[in-house]
């Protein structure tokens, strides 16, 4: 269902732009493109992590946390702080003013931002102490992980590795989303 037109209104001028065309879903959240493949894809992959009793911390839009100047949109950092899975955020990429993060798409996911941190240029967000460790359910280290594994069979990538942890990208098919993820420089999404 597209995003209707108050939550919209509630997005723009945080996580969305007034010259962002509104081609997105979002029935209940999180909200993803409106290309149907992307929809389909992330519907299933967070019904499948249900399924499985592979819990989401949280998820909401992430316009609920403010602006943020260091993205220069929707506040990243305050999301991941509280936990929060999220999709849609028309965002710079963290580090790289000017550089449009795959969020800004709707094709991206961070997954259980609280256990899967990401190493920026600032250090380990938002929670140092996970990058170390992880969790059968909740935090994923490896793409044997269940997670990885589950988010792969629905054609999404996951991108950085150990470098952003939380980030997963839809790629389209299965055998795409299994290629080796690149190597993550000083920061990653």
């Amino acid at each position: 269902m597209p995003v209707p037109r108050r939550t919209w209104a509630q997005m723009t001028g945080i996580t969305g732009r007034r010259r962002t065309p509104p081609r997105l879903v979002g029935h209940g959240l999180p909200v993803v493109r409106r290309v149907v493949r992307h929809a389909r894809a992330m519907g299933a992959a967070l019904a499948d992590l249900f399924d499985h009793e592979l819990p989401i911390r949280a998820m909401y839009r992430v316009d609920r946390f403010g602006w943020g100047a260091r993205s220069r949109g929707g506040d990243d950092y305050a999301s991941m702080a509280a936990g929060n899975t999220s999709a849609f955020n028309c965002r710079d990429v963290t580090g790289r003013p000017g550089v449009r993060s795959p969020h800004s798409w709707g094709r991206a996911l961070d997954l259980n931002t609280w256990e899967n941190p990401y190493r920026s240029a600032r250090g380990i967000v938002p929670n140092a102490w996970w990058q170390g460790h992880s969790h059968p359910r909740v935090a994923w280290r490896a793409r044997s992980h269940a997670v990885v594994r589950l988010m792969a069979r629905h054609g999404f990538r996951w991108t950085y590795g150990l470098g952003d942890t939380q980030h997963f990208d839809h790629v389209g098919s299965r055998a795409r989303a299994l290629v080796p993820p690149r190597p993550c420089d000083r920061y990653c999404d």
